[in-house]
């Protein structure tokens, strides 16, 4: 099996028969993905074997957090504005492409941190290992600042 790496969803991927081995990531991706990627709602990148068929998948889209709201590292310097992100909405592949393509609308846009909001307990702790740390704001909400992020793609 030979695998490519993250491509934007397109027609050409094959979504049925994929199974990560949690249900609420494969429902997104076969129900929601292309709506969502076709509205501009989020950005769905895939990683997919040779004919088409998707191996693995992460989705992006931007949002801000309430600086008052955010993690002290977060909301430092910050002032009263709030605090740009890029929401990892959705990752059944690779962490580093995500936080690599993250960096990259950060070197285009003012992108303060990523904001991720893991389906469970075993999804959280594989975040934090990559320097996200919890917010104040939902119980379920991590962040890691940009700067941390980047350290992990090095």
């Amino acid at each position: 099996m030979t695998l490519h790496a993250p491509k934007p969803l397109a027609a050409q991927h094959r979504l049925e028969g994929f199974d990560c081995g949690k249900p609420a990531l494969n429902d997104w991706l076969l129900r929601h993905a292309r709506q969502a990627q076709g509205s501009g709602l989020a950005k769905t990148f895939v990683v997919a074997e040779e004919g088409g068929r998707v191996a693995g998948y992460f989705s992006l889209t931007v949002g801000q957090v309430d600086t008052l709201k955010a993690p002290d590292r977060i909301r430092s310097g910050m002032g009263q504005y709030p605090v740009p992100v890029v929401i990892l909405a959705r990752l059944a592949v690779s962490q580093q492409d995500a936080i690599r393509r993250t960096m990259l609308i950060a070197e285009r846009a003012g992108i303060r941190a990523m904001l991720s909001h893991p389906l469970d307990e075993e999804a959280a702790r594989f975040y934090t290992r990559f320097g996200f740390i919890a917010s104040p704001l939902r119980e379920q909400q991590l962040l890691p600042l940009r700067k941390d992020a980047r350290k992990v793609i090095r």
